[in-house]
C-alpha cells in the first residue's frame, strides 16, 4: 500500500512538471494530459463467508474517475499516470487510487487503443449504516481494470469510449457480542462470535471520457 501511494505521488509529481513545461511551450517529446470519465458497472460480487458458502448479487452501478499522467515519445502513442477514482457496488463504496498506461494501437487522427489500470482502494465504507453492525476491520486487496477504447479529437479535447472489466476484492472480519446468563452472577458477557466475508466484486464496465490533451 505505502509503494503504491509513493508511485502515485511519484506520477503526480511527473505530471506537474510535465504540465508546467506545456505551460511554458518549452520543446519535448511528452506533454501533460487529463480526463475526467464516468460510467456503468455491469453485473455480479461472490461473497465467501467463514463456512465456505457463496452466493452472488447482480447489480448496475456506478464508476467515475479522473487520470492524469503524459504521453510518451515521438509517436505519442504510449500514456502513462496516475488516477484516483470512485465506484459503487452493492454495499460498498470505493475509492480506488491506480496507475494507468495505455497505447494506441492504429495512430491516426483517432485511435483504437488498449489500456490497463491497476492499484488498491484508498478507502471503503458500507453504503448502508445497518451495514456497519459487528464490522471491526477490513482489507481492500487489488484492483485491476483491462479496457479497450477508441478516442477521437478535436483540436486538444479528446474523448473516448471504454469498454472493460473491473475486478477488486475486499476482506472483511465481523465481530458480535454474545452473552449468557448465570444463576449466581446474572447475565455475562462471552467470548463474541465471529465472521469473516471476501467479497470479489467483478464487474463489465462501459465509461465515456473526455480529456485534454
Amino acid at each position: 500500500m505505502k509503494g503504491l501511494l509513493t508511485f502515485g505521488l511519484l506520477i503526480l509529481a511527473i505530471c506537474a512538471y510535465a504540465q508546467d513545461s506545456v505551460q511554458q511551450k518549452q520543446p519535448g517529446n511528452s506533454r501533460y494530459f487529463f480526463r475526467i470519465q464516468s460510467g456503468l458497472l455491469i453485473g455480479s460480487q461472490e461473497i465467501h463467508d467463514w463456512c465456505s458458502e457463496c452466493h452472488s448479487l447482480k447489480s448496475l452501478d456506478f464508476s467515475a474517475a479522473t487520470v492524469h499522467g503524459m504521453t510518451v515519445g515521438r509517436s505519442k502513442r504510449l500514456r502513462v499516470g496516475g488516477g484516483l477514482g470512485i465506484d459503487t457496488y452493492e454495499g460498498w463504496i470505493t475509492l480506488p487510487v491506480f496507475a494507468s498506461a495505455s497505447w494506441d494501437l492504429l495512430r491516426k487522427k483517432n485511435a483504437f487503443f488498449v489500456q490497463v489500470d491497476y492499484g488498491t482502494p484508498l478507502k471503503a465504507w458500507k453504503r448502508t449504516p445497518y451495514d456497519e453492525y459487528g464490522l471491526e476491520s477490513y482489507q481492500s486487496a487489488m484492483m485491476f481494470n483491462p479496457a479497450v477504447g477508441y478516442r477521437i479529437h478535436y483540436h486538444d479535447v479528446r474523448l473516448a469510449l471504454m469498454m472493460g472489466y473491473k475486478r477488486q476484492v475486499i476482506n472483511s472480519y465481523y465481530e458480535y457480542p454474545t452473552y449468557y446468563w448465570d444463576a449466581a452472577l446474572g447475565q455475562l458477557v462471552g467470548d463474541p462470535s465471529t465472521m469473516q466475508l471476501k467479497e470479489t466484486l467483478n464487474r463489465m464496465m462501459i465509461t465515456l471520457s473526455v480529456g485534454w490533451k
